[in-house]
């Protein structure tokens, strides 16, 4: 070894771990890009399957072609510590430029989707946005581990150890960066600065790498002990069909770990609340999992075993595995049901974690040492080390992009959640077995276990006999599920019980019922009976289609123009399958069959953001507002595309269901609104405490509520004459126009303080999203932590103190005994609260002054 070779090798030595740090570093920054850039190009493409998909398969790419292309200029470097150190440069420029053009995109796209509508033409578009965007970046991410490994990797009979390391300490890093940016930096600094955050990371390790470059001997590695002499790599075997089989394991390795990645999160999806931490916590899980697959990797690349059975052990054990973690998800979950518990945010996500690695961990692991064990079996094929890992990191990531592409798209539909998770399994036990292992005992041995293990996948292993959706035994004891569809993003499902049919999502998540159909009727009938000269509505949101539907009813004779837009395609094949002939009933009133209505399986803030169709009225449906990706359609940017939407004396009813919110979540939502719309109102949907949902109803422009012809004081008089406090369930109160102030709570814009001390929500910085599953579960010393009973009443009295109805300038247009109609509504739902509270002469003092101001004596 020449003076120069040694002086490299010392300070290899002397700063080993400076160089693990730099990995782990890299791999940190580059998943906080990754989770950056998925939220950030749902907002502006769109948050469906497709969209996701597209941003995905852009960043993969990305990374494939990089590690291709860096692999390949790997062997001709003089300094590859000095070209890691650009790399890192690069990454951070690009992502840079990620941002100036957003903003361009941003003016660009609504143009483009004017032009081509929704068709295959938008998603290619979309994903030709999504390449400009991503893959500048990604493709300088890909060359970051063959080009230091070029440098770091001395021998070649240490490529496997060494690459297997350098894999696992930069999947290491990647979990940190998904746990923080899934988890803390959004809030604490919102999404510009977090990436500004990663993009100082990848700086910082340029510097670091410079400064070691400088000390370095700039001697490639490639002319050194790791790559053979042109005499010496003569005796290299040559591109062989074993080694042809390995590259064929090596495409397997990568299409099944992420098409079992869609299948796990579909499966969490099924049981969590959805809610931005849950599926956070299963990236976290499935990148520690690869990590400590790979260091596994990295202590049996050191054995003294054939590798090739090795690896097919390997296989067979991950495919084991694989078969197993539905039986024992259904056992941890109880059957699908969903894991709901009173504790602690901190508790919960803990809870999180635990059912996860102990569902997904055992083959996560097991299959995660399959890539990095693939670099051991790569040796005696290494010509170049950087070359090497740049060929095995593209073709296992070219893998990853078909596989989750093909399992979102094509598995989970023609086979299902299960199915899809048998084939997998087949996959690598058939990978295992077809691997040229020796016909020694070991390998027969290694063969007829995978032939036993084939035929238990399809016997006593088959998933596919285990239910896909879950009734509830507590609250459904007669429930029947009629039949179910299975999408790469969630499952759809119809069932009836006593109650009537009902749509759900992912087992527990309801979309509405025929039991509730008065509820979701009202959900557009106020509103039209508050603006009865409405002639177009916009509805975010269909579920079953009843609300809707409701506008299309001959009372709105005004109505010519309803558009409805449904994330999930799979939700609207339901409710046009189920809701349109209930005992010979359209419940839907006609909505699939009207030609002044218009379906889309679309996202609909993406529409409202792309057309330049203005509507008199957007009906926002009820939105949970901790559910994953839902704290979007509360922020400003949100609410300002929706005010650009509206006619001039347009109005926007967003619907919130309170027994899903807190306080902190309704404050900022109405603080949002009041930051964007000129008058901002509150009414409600029912008098139930415990179940109120409200409406938030953003003006455009000063102009009162419109004036209603005549009064309905006969009727309302009628309504209560002869009844008293105890007939408070059985009263059968009028709902007419003239009526319609009793639902009516308040101004909220003259009383817009009671907001200032809450964050406004913003696609920069989701408050919503990120603070609701934290909040409810924060109030561990109330029974009933959610927006309801006694909250909401002081809230209404506090608006109606500092705004009372006959100043109210939104009420100026109704006569003044129509005014005090509000305040009978407080009194009303006063009442009702203090029935349910059990306090006879609270509940009596209320029934009065709720009588003396509905029937204006």
């Amino acid at each position: 070894m020449s003076r120069d070779d040694e002086s490299q090798k010392r300070i290899f030595n002397q700063h080993r771990l400076l160089f693990l740090l730099l990995v782990f570093s890299s791999g940190f920054a580059g998943l906080v890009y990754e989770v950056l850039w998925m939220k950030q190009l749902g907002l502006l493409f769109g948050n469906t399957s497709y969209a996701a998909a597209t941003t995905l398969a852009a960043f993969f790419g990305g990374l494939a072609i990089g590690s291709w292309f860096w692999g390949r200029r790997c062997e001709g470097l003089k300094n590859p510590l000095r070209t890691f150190a650009w790399l890192e440069v690069g990454i951070a420029f690009t992502a840079l430029l990620y941002f100036a053009v957003l903003r361009g995109y941003h003016a660009v796209y609504p143009l483009l989707y004017q032009g081509l509508g929704t068709g295959g033409m938008l998603l290619a578009v979309k994903f030709a946005l999504a390449c400009v965007l991503v893959i500048p970046p990604a493709l300088f991410m890909g060359g970051t581990i063959p080009v230091l490994g070029q440098y770091l990797i001395r021998e070649r009979s240490g490529f496997g150890t060494t690459a297997a390391l350098l894999y696992s300490v930069n999947t290491l890093g990647a979990a940190l960066g998904a746990f923080m940016a899934g988890f803390f930096l959004p809030l604490w600094l919102g999404f510009r600065l977090t990436c500004v955050a990663a993009m100082l990371t990848n700086t910082v390790v340029a510097i670091v790498a410079f400064r070691l470059a400088r000390g370095a001997v700039l001697q490639s590695p490639a002319q050194g002990e790791s790559t053979p002499s042109s005499d010496a790599a003569s005796e290299l075997p040559s591109r062989s069909l074993k080694h042809g089989v390995l590259m064929v394991v090596c495409f397997v390795s990568g299409f099944g770990f992420l098409a079992l990645e869609v299948v796990w999160t579909r499966m969490f999806a099924q049981v969590l609340e959805n809610s931005v931490y849950t599926f956070a916590a299963i990236l976290v899980i499935v990148l520690l999992c690869l990590a400590v697959g790979a260091f596994i990797s990295s202590r049996l690349a050191r054995l003294k075993l054939p590798a090739v059975s090795l690896l097919a052990t390997l296989l067979l054990a991950g495919g084991l595995a694989v078969a197993l973690a539905p039986f024992i998800f259904m056992e941890l979950t109880d059957s699908l049901q969903i894991l709901a518990m009173r504790a602690s945010w901190g508790s919960y996500i803990m809870m999180i974690f635990g059912k996860g690695f102990l569902t997904i961990g055992p083959p996560a692991v097991l299959l995660g040492t399959v890539f990095p064990f693939l670099m051991k079996t790569e040796e005696p094929y290494a010509r170049a080390v950087g070359q090497s890992l740049g060929r095995l990191a593209a073709i296992n990531t070219s893998g990853a992009i078909l596989g989750s592409l093909v399992c979102g798209f094509v598995f989970m539909g023609t086979f299902g959640m299960w199915g899809t998770t048998q084939l997998i399994a087949v996959v690598y036990v058939v990978a295992a077995v077809v691997l040229p292992v020796t016909w020694s005992m070991g390998g027969i041995i290694l063969r007829a276990a995978g032939v036993f293990l084939l035929m238990a996948v399809f016997s006593g292993l088959d998933p596919t006999r285990l239910p896909i959706t879950s009734i509830d035994p507590m609250r459904h004891t007669n429930e029947t599920i009629l039949e179910t569809w299975e999408t790469s993003g969630c499952t759809v499902a119809v069932a009836q019980d006593e109650r009537g049919l009902s749509l759900k999502m992912n087992s527990h998540y309801g979309l509405g019922s025929t039991g509730a159909f008065r509820q979701e009727q009202f959900q557009a009938d106020l509103p039209l009976m508050v603006y009865p000269q409405t002639e177009s509505i916009f509805f975010l949101g269909m579920g079953t289609g009843i609300t809707a539907g409701s506008s299309l009813h001959s009372q709105f004779e005004n109505v010519k123009r309803v558009v409805v837009c449904e994330l999930v395609p799979e939700v609207i094949v339901a409710a046009k399958k189920y809701m349109t002939n209930v005992d010979g009933y359209d419940m839907t009133g006609g909505l699939f069959d009207d030609p002044r209505a218009t379906v889309l399986a679309e996202d609909g803030r993406h529409y409202l953001m792309a057309t330049r169709e203005h509507f008199d009225m957007v009906n926002g449906d009820l939105f949970v507002p901790f559910r994953s990706g839902v704290g979007s359609l509360y922020t400003r940017e949100h609410f300002r595309n929706i005010e650009k939407r509206l006619s001039p004396d347009g109005v926007f009813f967003q619907w919130i269901p309170l027994y899903q919110v807190t306080e902190t979540e309704f404050s900022i939502i109405a603080r949002t609104m009041t930051d964007v719309f000129d008058r901002v109102s509150l009414w409600r949907a029912n008098f139930q405490p415990g179940d109120e949902v409200v409406a938030l109803v953003g003006h455009k422009g000063d102009k009162p509520l419109p004036a209603v012809v005549g009064d309905n004081l006969t009727d309302r008089l009628q309504s209560v004459t002869g009844a008293t406090s105890r007939d408070l369930d059985r009263l059968s109160l009028p709902f007419a126009s003239q009526s319609s102030l009793f639902f009516y709570c308040g101004n909220l814009s003259e009383a817009g303080d009671l907001f200032d001390a809450y964050p406004v929500n913003t696609d920069d910085r989701p408050a919503v999203e990120y603070l609701a599953p934290r909040s409810y579960r924060s109030q561990t010393d109330a029974a009933i932590p959610w927006f309801v009973g006694p909250r909401l009443a002081r809230l209404v009295e506090e608006v109606q103190r500092r705004c009372p109805p006959e100043s109210d300038p939104l009420l100026k247009a109704y006569a003044d005994a129509q005014r005090r109609l509000p305040l009978a509504g407080t009194a009303f739902a006063r009442a009702r609260l203090w029935q349910v509270i059990g306090d006879p002469s609270q509940r009596e003092a209320s029934w009065r002054s709720f009588v003396s101001e509905w029937t204006d004596q």
